[in-house]
């Protein structure tokens, strides 16, 4: 078997990756013995994610999954960084041969793929018990951030709980956010996608109730009512968490966020926060609304360590009060891949 069909033979493991929304954009083609990365356009979270940021960080999880599958195998991963928005074109991954322990670069992918599988995205409520910073500075260690120009920085808690409900409630101001959110959601397990991608309502942390009362609320007739009613205000409260953990940012410049092949390269190091996380009881889930609301994105920016620091994800960690199901996954990506 070559490498290609390797890799795309364990997809099982490596398309465990995480994405916004589980949109999972990524699309793999063969080319003799290279893996093309590439991205669906219809995949895009174009009103919630316009600058990219989000799929940039979700193919460099991907990428970082792969590696993490090769590295158990015994084998490198060379990846080349192509962004092209244009052709919706990421990157080439090639073999980088056998690697062994004596190479830094090898021994870096310390994660094994039993806690790739393992890894959830916990949107339930966490232990009080808020996580320590020294725990914080572990996890940076273990991801290897101190080479990447990333930092993982603690939000203070009285910041999150005036900045999140504001920026829950942007987020569903606007009629054209909605729309794209309630496509992603799975509130039904009758939806023909329920087990394929997007949000169903048992990993959200939902009883079949509250999924039945937010599919109501948030389809185009209830959506119309509710918006009159103080829609945004309503559901934000709503949607509030008891047990919201500990609020951690990912950081870097404000200049290497404009760079795709920056942000895509800290999806990988985010996979890897998420992994090393875990190594302590640990599971995270992504306050992505406030780096996109414009009125918390800089009183969030200013609020990290060092001066021009702008934050590329802000996640919230802790114990789960209980384990959810995984996302779904897709089945196939294309011909080339099925």
């Amino acid at each position: 078997m070559s490498w290609v069909e390797e890799v795309l033979a364990a997809r099982a493991v490596w398309q465990r990756a995480p994405s916004a929304h589980n949109t999972q954009p990524w699309v793999l083609t063969p080319d003799a013995d290279r893996l093309v990365l590439s991205w669906d356009p219809d995949r895009e979270l174009v009103v919630a994610d316009p600058t990219r940021r989000d799929l940039w960080l979700s193919l460099g999880a991907l990428v970082e999954a792969i590696a993490i599958t090769e590295a158990g195998a015994g084998r490198q991963l060379d990846v080349d960084w192509q962004i092209d928005a244009h052709h919706h074109r990421a990157a080439v991954l090639t073999d980088g041969g056998p690697g062994s322990a004596s190479d830094d670069s090898f021994a870096g992918q310390q994660f094994s793929t039993d806690e790739l599988l393992r890894r959830r995205t916990a949107r339930g409520p966490y232990a009080a018990t808020p996580v320590a910073e020294s725990t914080v500075d572990d996890i940076a260690v273990a991801a290897r951030l101190a080479s990447t120009g990333l930092g993982l920085a603690l939000v203070p808690a009285p910041l999150v709980e005036v900045l999140l409900p504001a920026s829950d409630r942007w987020s569903y101001s606007s009629p054209a956010q909605v729309a794209e959110l309630r496509g992603w959601l799975r509130l039904d397990r009758n939806h023909p996608a329920h087990r394929r991608d997007g949000l169903s309502y048992e990993a959200l942390a939902m009883t079949a109730l509250q999924a039945r009362a937010l599919r109501t609320a948030l389809s185009p007739k209830g959506w119309a009512i509710l918006r009159r009613l103080g829609g945004p205000a309503l559901l934000a409260a709503a949607g509030g968490i008891d047990g919201l953990g500990t609020v951690v940012a990912l950081h870097t410049t404000r200049d290497a966020a404009a760079d795709p092949v920056h942000v895509a390269e800290s999806g990988r190091a985010l996979l890897r926060v998420w992994l090393a996380a875990g190594r302590h009881g640990l599971s995270a889930h992504p306050l992505s609304q406030l780096i996109d609301a414009p009125a918390t994105a800089e009183k969030l920016h200013a609020a990290l360590p060092g001066r021009d620091r702008f934050a590329l994800n802000v996640f919230r960690i802790g114990v789960p009060d209980r384990v959810l199901p995984p996302s779904s996954r897709l089945t196939r990506f294309n011909q080339a891949t099925s």
